[in-house]
């Protein structure tokens, strides 16, 4: 799935443009962009003056629907060159061009207010940090942090904001995120049929996680996906990274989906009642896991994937 662009708007290059990211009805932006009066300039350096055709689409992880759309997993390098995971609180691509949509445009000094209501885990506000998709790597990278900001006025007064400068000088998708290095593996198999025999393990299948908000006492409300991440099952399954704490393992809950060929693959029932063979997980540890399909409750439901 690909995320829709928004259609643009029109902007006047002289004033001063607050442009909301979050689509969830009922519910406040989760950020803003600022983008001061005469910051545009055309592809030549030169300053742009006029009308301009703004298009900024935003990915809500408060809208669980829309981790599919997600065009990256997410994961940047470290000073060691080490791979790691991010935690993300919105994606958004802008795309400014002349009133005509003739020529691209570039934007200077454009800020990112980041509402710190929304950041669900306070510890994270200290590691918040602005990224941008490298589009030849598909690994992220950082563009800036973020500093506090309780100087904003108006009908939003007594709320703290979070604060990254940015210039906008090519397409790119960028990313508030927080560094996370809590990771463990989910052991996913595949197979030809519902009799779960090892030798009829298949290979190929794209096996996905959508990790989701912590359980209470780790600020879950309201509930986002964190993170999507997908592996490709080999003759002996996959392993795909999921967030977990050492401290308290029911913390961390994710979704788990597979396919094959474009088709969705039915998940392991969970009711009547959980046979261990079935789900792969001997007792007791497959009723800590607290494994249910999502049919579970409801029969209406898909029986393509478990949490």
């Amino acid at each position: 799935k690909m995320l829709r662009k928004k259609p643009p708007v029109t902007l006047e290059s002289t004033e001063t443009n607050m442009i909301p990211l979050g689509d969830m009805e009922g519910e406040d932006p989760i950020a803003e962009l600022e983008i001061p009066p005469n910051t545009f300039y055309r592809q030549n350096g030169k300053p742009y003056l006029g009308k301009v055709k703004a298009s900024v689409t935003f990915l809500d992880p408060r809208n669980i629907s829309s981790a599919s759309t997600a065009q990256s997993d997410l994961n940047f390098l470290d000073r060691e060159g080490d791979m790691l995971p991010l935690r993300t609180y919105g994606m958004f691509a802008m795309d400014f061009t002349d009133e005509t949509a003739a020529e691209s445009l570039n934007a200077g000094k454009v800020k990112v207010h980041l509402d710190s209501a929304q950041v669900t885990m306070p510890e994270h506000l200290k590691g918040m940090k602005l990224w941008s998709l490298n589009p030849q790597t598909g690994l992220w990278e950082e563009e800036g942090d973020f500093q506090v900001d309780q100087t904003r006025r108006g009908k939003r007064e007594e709320r703290t904001f979070l604060v990254g400068n940015m210039e906008i000088r090519e397409r790119r998708l960028f990313n508030l995120d927080v560094p996370e290095n809590r990771r463990c593996y989910i052991k996913v198999r595949a197979y030809r049929s519902e009799r779960y025999f090892p030798s009829e393990q298949v290979s190929g299948a794209v096996v996905s996680v959508i990790n989701l908000e912590p359980s209470p006492g780790y600020s879950t409300n309201p509930r986002a996906w964190g993170r999507f991440d997908s592996a490709v099952t080999g003759a002996n399954g996959a392993c795909v990274p999921a967030f977990c704490d050492d401290q308290n393992p029911d913390a961390y809950s994710a979704y788990v989906m597979a396919s094959l060929g474009g088709e969705e693959l039915e998940a392991a029932p969970s009711s009547p009642r959980l046979n261990p063979f079935v789900v792969g997980v001997p007792q007791p540890y497959l009723n800590k896991l607290k494994y249910k399909r999502t049919d579970h409750t409801d029969r209406n439901v898909k029986k393509t994937a478990f949490r």
